[in-house]
């Protein structure tokens, strides 16, 4: 079996663990869903900001798009400082691992945790299709009732 790790903190997610399409370990969606969304990345667009530096880095215009005007200014100044800096946010940026001025992560869209009534009725539907995997794992004799019961009860919390 492939070994799955959670999207936002990098933990190992067990075999038996249900996760959702957005890849979360079950901590890390259940804070995402108390936080109404995205948790710790940024609600800065990823794509806009990768081409802001790839076209306007030495005049710091990605950094200045995401709230970092400080270090905006000395991009500006210096030329991205004199282009190594510029080149060093490219990579951070395409690696998913740039912040934005308040700390949060700057990723694709596709990693965030979506919110809103769609996002609740995807919810609904992954949680659905996750129950009938895990009644077959029921039948087929995988895991026990007590088992069953036990993940039916956290699944449905999911949704509510």
């Amino acid at each position: 079996m492939e070994t799955r790790y959670c999207t936002n903190c990098g933990k190992t997610i067990a075999s038996g663990e249900f996760i959702g399409a957005n890849g979360l370990c079950t901590e890390c969606a259940v804070k995402a869903q108390a936080t109404g969304g995205t948790g710790s990345y940024s609600d800065k667009d990823w794509l806009t900001t990768l081409l802001f530096a790839i076209f306007l880095g030495g005049l710091g215009i990605h950094r200045f798009y995401t709230g970092k005007v400080g270090t905006g200014i000395l991009w500006l100044l210096t030329g991205g400082v004199l282009g190594i800096g510029a080149l060093v946010d490219i990579i951070l940026i395409a690696t998913e691992s740039f912040t934005d001025g308040d700390g949060r992560t700057i990723v694709q869209d596709t990693h965030k945790v979506p919110s809103g009534p769609r996002a609740a009725q995807a919810a609904s539907s992954d949680v659905i299709d996750q129950l009938s995997k895990l009644a077959s794992l029921r039948d087929s004799g995988a895991i026990t009732q007590e088992e069953y019961e036990a993940k039916k009860v956290i699944l449905l919390n999911k949704i509510h």
